[in-house]
């Protein structure tokens, strides 16, 4: 149905718009009808009636063709806004209407176009938040234009907008970014934070290859390669510490061996006294190259968590057995308290009884003379402030107090580390490797147990071993299939 009407309010010209189109219609009408009154052949009252009929016919045509006409524009003018509007009814006239029709496709056809690309950009979003690398993308004058969810996780929510300085205080990076600007070449570099955490990153920088509104357009992808330094730095240390470790007795064995063919050839009592320290340094270097054979074979099998119901009371009475002969050499009286009818646990026997062995060693190695070593092995409820015993309610505890020197607080948190030593010279004295502690932690960790150490200078030393129970971590396992 047509709307015959005045044009929208919206236009303050529509009024004489539509006058002047009225006067332009009727306008040979009215000249027509004038020559008819000049030749006195239409009276004048006549030309009055003709013309206003000639006008009110001319409104009826030309006011709902320019409400048509006024309604397109308008229609027009939103769609150029970008609005969300429904093309308006032109059936007035059919060429306005097949144009109405044709926008309104285009129309439509523009908003399917615009949920594509909505759809594209925000599937690119989700990819780019779900790198695990950190993302940063920052103007030609080292503004942080955007960030991923990696990137806010580290250095904070808040650093759209904010200088890179503010954030990354590193000029290896920012002089990096200045010559890819200049240059237009990627870069790869390396680079440490110090702050808030010590962190080392690898980072790539590239030019982004089209030109946004606001310049030349630089991004940054960061892997955080922390861990990987340090285990490089570890690899580097052992590596070193086991040559040195080795190195050191060969040379005293060759250094013997040339005095006895040289000097102390026909000298006998000089001959025992090397052949000796001979002898005690080859076993040093056998006892070494086996605990390297032990933490090697341990770190291979890391991830392979041991499932034999293992006695582990009975390992403990066998390797106590072993040690009775060093404990009266020093007159160390060696007390066992234990707790009969231990539950099992699961693990491996030859491992676990390198972890009693190793702890014994110890204590016997580094206590005074006439003292008293207490090995204790119980069930215990009190767990140890482990992930692994979150979610037990009991334990099998071994521990062993020397009354040795003790240890300084400072030492305790790396007494697992390889080759570490709190007295280098008194290791080396009592035969010491170094590797002990080390490969009682991979032992632990692969039975999913725990060390705890205690000491006090000039009160001695306690080292707790925890070991889950057998059948609390089938419960466990059995809970979770469920």
């Amino acid at each position: 149905m047509v709307k015959i009407g005045m044009p929208s309010s919206r236009h303050s010209n529509s009024f004489s718009t539509v006058l002047k189109t009225i006067m332009v219609v009727s306008g040979p009408t009215l000249v027509l009808l004038s020559l008819y009154v000049l030749l006195g052949e239409l009276d004048f009252s006549y030309f009055i009636y003709g013309y206003v009929a000639v006008m009110v016919t001319s409104a009826i045509f030309v006011i709902p063709f320019l409400s048509n006409i006024s309604a397109l524009t308008e229609y027009v003018n939103d769609l150029a806004q970008d609005k969300r509007v429904s093309a308006p009814d032109l059936s007035f006239l059919s060429n306005v209407g097949q144009l109405s029709g044709a926008l309104g496709r285009l129309q439509s056809s523009w908003e399917d176009k615009r949920h594509e690309m909505e759809t594209v950009i925000t599937e690119r979003e989700i990819l780019v938040d779900t790198l695990p690398d950190i993302l940063i993308m920052t103007n030609d004058d080292k503004d942080i234009v955007r960030t991923n969810r990696a990137a806010r996780n580290i250095f904070g929510q808040n650093l759209a907008h904010r200088p890179l300085r503010d954030i990354i205080p590193n000029d290896k990076l920012l002089n990096s970014i200045t010559t890819v600007v200049e240059d237009l070449h990627g870069q790869e570099i390396e680079f440490h934070l110090p702050e808030p955490l010590p962190r080392d990153f690898q980072a790539i920088i590239e030019r982004f290859p089209i030109p946004s509104e606001g310049g030349i357009t630089i991004i940054i992808t960061m892997t955080d390669i922390t861990q990987q330094k340090r285990v490089q730095r570890m690899r580097a240390d052992f590596v070193a510490n086991a040559s040195h470790e080795i190195r050191t007795p060969l040379a005293s064995i060759i250094g013997f061996i040339e005095t006895l063919r040289g000097p102390a050839k026909d000298d006998a009592k000089a001959r025992d006294e090397f052949l000796r320290v001979m002898g005690d340094q080859a076993e040093r270097m056998s006892k070494l190259v086996n605990d390297l054979l032990s933490l090697s074979k341990i770190e291979m099998n890391a991830h392979s968590t041991p499932i034999s119901r293992v006695d582990f009371l009975k390992i403990v009475r066998t390797e106590k057995q072993h040690f009775e002969w060093a404990c009266k050499q020093k007159n160390i009286t060696l007390k066992v308290k234990v707790n009969d009818n231990l539950p099992a646990t699961k693990g491996d026997d030859d491992e676990l009884a390198q972890v009693v062995r190793n702890l014994l060693g110890n204590a016997i190695k580094y206590s005074n003379p006439d003292t008293e070593i207490v090995v204790t092995v119980k069930l215990t409820s009190n767990m140890p402030d482990d992930p692994n015993f979150r979610n037990l309610k009991r334990a099998i505890c071994f521990s062993v107090q020397d009354h040795g020197e003790g240890i300084a607080k400072e030492h305790i948190p790396r007494l697992t580390e390889r080759f570490y030593r709190v007295d280098t010279a008194r290791t080396r004295t009592v035969g010491g490797t170094g590797l002990g502690l080390a490969i009682v932690k991979h032992v632990l960790n692969r039975h999913h147990g725990a060390l705890v150490i205690e000491s006090n200078i000039g009160e001695g030393s306690t080292f707790s071993v925890y070991l889950p129970v057998y059948e609390d971590i089938t419960q466990i396992q059995f809970e979770k299939k469920e």
